[in-house]
């Protein structure tokens, strides 16, 4: 390998307990480049990153094999020497959620500053200036303000744009970003794109960028590796690749991009839900202005907008998760109203939401089995009856049986999923919220658990709302689509008519934000 590279991989092979997972990995990482690595969840790319970083999971090691810093000719990461990375200083890290790595009790100014005292050895005013300018490199609006901020107090890209600042704070040779865009919606994921493009320009460093999204590769990356079950299979300049794929596997990860359109049941013309006039006001903020809706039995439609926009404020006022601050919401005949108990309850099982993250939506101290009972036996069927029910709903989302004794942790993000499916389906609805329930998934997987509701949704019957930022998803699900803006729905109607010809700037720039070519 080149001696002029900033990290040279040499063989890395790394296993958990007797399951080696990334099998003698051989890559180099220059000066100023963007390295893409994709693959499905579980290839291996994320704890290929991790090991180079020094931060392998419990339980994990490298077996063989070394990263090696080009410049200096240091071992960051060895079989003996497993942490040696200068973690923060010439090496830094951006992960995929910021919440989980910001601290919500400090403002994230401080939160800067503090990497600064750390690794630049200075005062605590100096640290503070640092940190400001940081922030505004990072090009967040008015950066003294924002300095003082908690993290709740910011939108999701800002808050990626706080963590690319702490990652920025020790002046990093290399910068690791695992999934940094994934669960932002696609105008701010195109301008985070942009930002991390412009500072790496700017200082001339080396990125690993860690991604499934293969639109967000050709966007910003110099070169790409593939990675499949724990090994390289494809690598090379990112056009080569993507436009001449030579690997039946990364072949199919380009035509998973193209998602099928799934044929659905013509909707019956009953109604089943409905809003009139309904606005929900947080102090003297509306999160949702005015909005009238109807939905009816058997439709799938697609609630689009950017984060902030009020869509899934509106999903859970749907339901009765939240209530109306005014307006009118019906569900069938009853009215929602959160403080009818009665009422509630009745609708509460004919109407289910799905989160977006299957990682947080499970007890990860209960069996898969405890879970899906817990719902069952709560809406009165008997113990002995809830097991049988319980294995015959995770065979009917593509589980086995025999997973009902497993813990959440010993599952993949899509089979997480498909638990979280299972137990919206126990309680037997008519109504189910997807809100943004695939958008932390890689494609093919994104594509298995569509099918998964689009099979379900014919058997059953089955309204969806799905919530989501990503049109190609929505597109190929929904027949009828709801764009809102700042609370606002702003254009509705058929799925097709407004792909392709949308009546709206909004619209316009929702379909024109997907990532462009930023090399």
């Amino acid at each position: 390998m080149p001696d002029s590279a900033l990290l040279n991989i040499d063989r890395l092979t790394i296993s958990f307990g007797e399951n080696e997972v990334v099998h003698s990995v051989n890559f180099s990482l220059q000066q100023g480049e963007i390295l893409a690595i994709v693959g499905e969840s579980g290839s291996g790319k994320s704890v290929t990153c991790s090991a180079i970083a020094g931060l392998l999971p419990r339980g994990g090691r490298i077996t063989e094999g070394r990263c090696t810093h080009g410049p200096s000719g240091e071992y960051w990461a060895t079989a003996e020497a497993p942490a040696n990375a200068p973690l923060g200083k010439g090496l830094s890290l951006v992960f995929q959620d910021p919440m989980s790595s910001l601290n919500p009790s400090m403002r994230v100014g401080w939160q800067v500053a503090e990497t600064a005292l750390v690794h630049r050895q200075c005062s605590k005013s100096e640290a503070r200036t640092h940190a400001t300018a940081l922030l505004k490199e990072v090009e967040l609006p008015e950066p003294e303000m924002a300095f003082e901020k908690y993290p709740h107090e910011m939108s999701g890209g800002q808050k990626q744009r706080v963590m690319i600042a702490l990652a920025l704070a020790a002046n990093p040779e290399v910068l690791i970003a695992d999934e940094p865009t994934t669960a932002l919606d696609t105008t701010v994921q195109k301008s985070i794109l942009a930002l991390l493009k412009k500072v790496q320009q700017h200082r001339q460093m080396g990125v690993i960028f860690i991604t499934h999204d293969l639109d967000v590769v050709h966007a910003i990356a110099n070169r790409v590796l593939v990675m499949q079950n724990g090994r390289i299979v494809e690598s090379g300049e990112v056009n080569a690749v993507l436009e001449q794929p030579s690997h039946p596997y990364t072949q199919s990860l380009l035509s998973a991009r193209d998602m099928e359109r799934f044929q659905q049941n013509a909707p019956s013309g009953t109604l089943l839900v409905r809003a009139v006039n309904a606005s929900k006001w947080y102090g003297d903020f509306c999160a949702v202005h005015d909005v009238n809706l109807a939905i009816d039995h058997g439709e799938r439609v697609g609630l689009i907008g950017e984060s902030g926009s009020g869509k899934s404020t509106l999903g859970r006022m749907l339901i009765g998760m939240l209530p109306a601050s005014s307006g009118t919401i019906t569900f069938g005949k009853e009215v929602v109203e959160p403080a009818n108990r009665s009422s509630m309850a009745r609708i509460r099982r004919r109407a289910q939401l799905v989160f977006q993250d299957p990682y947080a939506a499970l007890n990860p101290k209960l069996t898969v089995k405890s879970a899906l009972e817990e719902v069952l036996l709560h809406s009165g069927v008997k113990a002995q009856e809830a097991t049988k029910r319980a294995h015959s709903l995770l065979e009917e989302v593509g589980l086995e049986a025999s997973d009902a004794a497993k813990y959440p942790r010993e599952f993949s993000g899509g089979q997480r999923q498909r638990i979280v499916i299972a137990r919206a389906l126990a309680m037997e609805p008519e109504f189910v919220v997807l809100d943004e329930s695939v958008a932390a998934l890689d494609v093919q997987i994104q594509r298995d658990v569509l099918g998964l509701l689009d099979r379900i949704g014919r058997e059953r019957g089955l309204t969806y709302l799905l919530i989501s930022h990503d049109l190609d998803v929505v597109a190929s699900f929904c027949n009828r689509l709801v764009i809102l803006e700042k609370g606002r729905v702003v254009e509705a109607g058929e799925t097709e008519e407004i792909m392709q010809h949308p009546s709206t700037e909004y619209t316009l720039e929702l379909l024109g934000s997907r990532p462009k070519n930023l090399r």
